[in-house]
């Protein structure tokens, strides 16, 4: 029986490899420009027509290559960066492989131009198809230029799956990003069918987003750093309030080299939290350093996915890194003079793109905000409201109480502290010389969700007896429910038995909850955590803070005293994270008094 088993010839190999490494235009200018960072370049030229299908040209002022290089460099596995096995535990170049040339050739027509620094003359190599055509001695400037040109002209079916020029681009323009951040320190030029796209010049990683991205951008971002003896980790994260729609603005860094990792994307995610909002996504441009013994990418031919030896670790490092961060930021929601600009009002959505988050300077509060705590001897908020002037009592907030009440509030309430209520919404208070505006609901959840999470996490059981317990008969949903967290609701504060026959018997309530309002307030807290469960995904303790907080906090609408709005900001300055809501919402907004001067145009005037 004759042999049916053929060894293919070069250049079909070539092709088939290719589609490993070539997969669309933007492969072939994440390869060149590699070669090019490689090659010690400071300054990078990227050309490109139609999407890149008929020109990718990159042009650099690298070491470039003597004659016999610039013609090897075209076979397969050809690479000045491994000589051993040894040497793929510890790549700290970009490419390694010796597949770029070969593979990007063996689909396009190539030109290469190259010469080194001490060589009178440079050398020109065409390659189509995989077949050299020319070999020529040319004049021309240091480094190394390589067109490619008409790409998969001699595979018509792989052209053919390529998307629209504007699709192609735009991964092209994606790639050059990354590459342009993680390298800024070397300057980028970048041409797209004829037109300026960047002018990129060296400079530091806030610089090279400024950039990129503008200085509106940056100023909402915050700078983040950490190290021990294996591993460090810089960049950049944005505020909790600057948040985008999709992850484009996500980019992470291994020794320089942009990755994809679904451990660290989620590190970092994890550590915002209860801080934004579901389907909103922070940015971040993090640069992590590890030896390369630590580490594989040799893992796939775009050499993005890595594998680390103890990713356990990383994920906790970069977690407490990022969420260390936040916390020491203490962010306050600042309203500038854009925000009564005609632009803004044309698109409610641009809010977010608008408000500046400042630094909320602590101390120069501290003793206002601790003074009021102090006098309060049940340190509770709800206590307070209970047993204060009757102020906060949901039966007497009448419609015609509520008119009254929004026509006076302000100069009846003003007081040496000047702090009043508006709208029985929101908490005005006058500090140093801004004023501070804080959503009465939105902090008591940040307060009451943290305390709950507190208690949870260290199964307290602390709650106020009932005197008569309180049977409530729930339906099977919902005593399966509970009978499933009845280690949770006591360590909450809920003194609750589960008995026979959907019966769950309520010998206790937390502090928070008013005498009265206990079945409610339990039935209340199931529904919401239903709800949050198919929703959020949340873990259960988690999902059952924010459950507790929404329903108890203070609501629109209900009556503060002045001695109970100031507890209120006692105890939202004493909560680990005062800035957000458990679900995402800013608790306080800042209106300096220079805001102020701008928005009424006092700008030179006393």
């Amino acid at each position: 029986m004759p042999s049916v088993i053929k060894i293919l010839p070069q250049h079909i190999a070539n092709r088939i490899a290719a589609g490993e490494v070539v997969g669309r235009p933007e492969a072939v200018v994440k390869e060149l420009i590699e070669n090019s960072l490689d090659a010690g370049a400071d300054h990078i030229q990227l050309i490109v027509k139609d999407g890149g299908k008929s020109l990718i040209q990159v042009k650099d002022n690298g070491c470039g290559m003597n004659p016999e290089d610039a013609v090897l460099c075209f076979n397969r596995h050809a690479t000045s960066k491994i000589s051993t096995a040894e040497d793929l535990e510890n790549i700290r170049t970009m490419g390694f492989r010796g597949e770029a040339l070969a593979s990007i050739a063996a689909v396009s027509m190539v030109e290469l131009k190259t010469k080194t620094g001490n060589s009178q003359t440079g050398t020109l190599v065409k390659n189509n198809g995989g077949e050299i055509t020319e070999n020529s001695e040319i004049s021309t400037d240091n480094g190394t230029s390589v067109s490619v040109k008409n790409l998969f002209y001699n595979t018509p079916a792989r052209r053919n799956f390529l998307k629209s020029d504007h699709t192609e681009f735009r991964h092209i323009y994606e790639t050059f990003i990354r590459l342009a951040v993680a390298n800024h320190n070397i300057s980028f030029l970048f041409i797209n069918n004829g037109k300026l796209v960047f002018d990129l010049k060296a400079t530091d990683l806030s610089g090279r987003l400024s950039q990129i991205y503008g200085s509106d951008f940056t100023c909402n971002l915050l700078e983040v750093s950490n190290s021990n003896e294996l591993i460090s980790l810089n960049g950049f994260i944005s505020k909790p309030s600057f948040t985008r729609k999709s992850r484009q603005e996500q980019l992470f860094f291994l020794n320089s080299r942009p990755i994809a990792n679904k451990s660290l994307l989620y590190a970092v995610h994890s550590a915002y939290d209860d801080l934004i909002e579901k389907g909103d996504y922070p940015c971040y441009f993090l640069f992590l350093k590890l030896d390369p013994y630590r580490f594989d990418v040799n893992v796939h031919p775009s050499k993005s996915e890595v594998k680390f030896d103890d990713e356990k670790a990383l994920f906790s490092f970069v977690r407490k890194t990022v969420t260390r961060t936040l916390e020491e930021n203490n962010l306050v929601v600042n309203i500038g003079s854009s925000a009564l600009s005609g632009k803004f009002y044309q698109n409610t959505d641009s809010i977010k793109k608008h408000r500046e988050l400042t630094l909320y300077h602590k101390s120069a509060s501290a003793d206002n905000f601790t003074e009021s705590f102090k006098k309060n001897k049940h340190g509770n908020v709800h206590e307070l409201f209970v047993k204060d002037s009757g102020a906060y009592n949901p039966e007497r907030n009448t419609d015609q109480e509520t008119e009254h009440t929004d026509d006076h509030d302000i100069s009846q309430n003003t007081s040496v502290n000047e702090i009043w209520q508006f709208r029985k919404k929101y908490i005005i208070y006058h500090l140093d010389s801004s004023l501070m505006i804080i959503d009465q609901h939105a902090a008591h959840e940040r307060i009451l969700y943290e305390q709950a999470l507190e208690r949870l996490n260290s199964n307290a059981n602390l709650s106020q007896q009932l005197l008569m317990p309180i049977t409530v008969v729930l339906n099977h949903i919902d005593y399966e429910l509970v009978k499933s967290l009845e280690k949770e609701f006591n360590a909450l504060g809920f003194d609750i038995e589960v008995a026979s026959r959907n019966r769950v018997i309520i010998k206790g309530i937390p502090s928070d909850v008013r005498i009265g309002n206990e079945k409610l307030a339990l039935q209340d807290m199931i529904d919401v955590y239903k709800k949050n469960d198919v929703k959020l995904n949340l873990d259960k303790r988690d999902n059952l803070a924010k459950s507790y907080a929404c329903k108890h906090a203070i609501k629109a609408g209900d009556v503060l005293s002045e001695a109970e709005m100031l507890n209120l900001i006692d105890r939202l300055f004493l909560s680990r994270m005062p800035y957000v809501c458990p679900h995402g919402r800013p608790t306080i907004i800042k209106i300096s008094a220079d805001d102020l001067d701008r928005m009424f145009a006092r700008k030179g005037f006393s």
